[in-house]
């Protein structure tokens, strides 16, 4: 049964996430052959669809560098799908699977153009104009704040990992780690403590004995 409801999460999930991946690679085709040249304003002064060629990251990090850009996204689109078929969390699930989706989005368009559509823009937020993104990047950023939400409310309840995975025996090594240098500390900083005892006893002995002949 265990199994039967393992299997039926990973479907699910996977075939939100393989729709998501879709329906970005959709929208960009749509975008890059319809769109008018201006773009379209959706909502004045706040949300626009305006065509961009990305050569490079968000907020124009490494421009010019699509083919490095390709292979480092393809390399941790692998992993993290590595990490995916041996996730444990329903919401971990979704998350890695919604990463892979939006790495793979983006590493379609750098492989196949050499560069990655973009076309959701809001600008004037409170004075700012962000980056213009995709559905790709949404996927990427839903993925990233899910992980987030796992670790800060749920990492203590329930595993990231199965038991006997890779991923799982790796994370319990670090905390192993992380425990035994905290317990490490600790015992140091008693030993620390118990030697600068045994250092000042005698010297208050010394000091009393002083005291006591001085006062005779």
């Amino acid at each position: 049964m265990k199994k039967k409801k393992i299997a039926l999460s990973y479907i699910i999930i996977s075939t939100v996430c393989v729709l998501m991946l879709v329906t970005d690679q959709v929208t960009k085709v749509l975008i890059d052959r319809y769109l008018p040249a201006a773009g379209i304003d959706v909502i004045g002064n706040f949300f626009a669809i305006r065509k961009v060629y990305n050569t490079g990251a968000a907020w124009g990090v490494l421009s010019n560098a699509t083919m490095i850009l390709a292979v480092v996204s393809m390399i941790v689109a692998l992993l993290l799908l590595f990490a995916y078929t041996q996730a444990d969390s329903n919401l971990v699930k979704l998350a890695l699977g919604l990463l892979v989706a939006g790495a793979v989005g983006n590493v379609i368009d750098r492989f196949r153009l050499g560069y990655v559509i973009d076309f959701l823009s809001f600008y004037n937020l409170f004075g700012y104009s962000f980056p213009v993104f995709n559905v790709a990047d949404i996927c990427v950023t839903s993925g990233a704040i899910g992980i987030l939400i796992f670790l800060i409310f749920y990492s203590r309840k329930k595993k990231m990992f199965r038991e006997n995975t890779l991923c799982h025996r790796l994370l319990s090594e670090k905390d192993d780690n992380g425990h035994k240098a905290a317990r490490s500390g600790g015992v140091n900083s008693e030993t620390a403590a118990g030697e600068n005892a045994a250092i000042e006893a005698p010297a208050a002995a010394e000091n009393t004995a002083g005291k006591e002949a001085s006062d005779e």
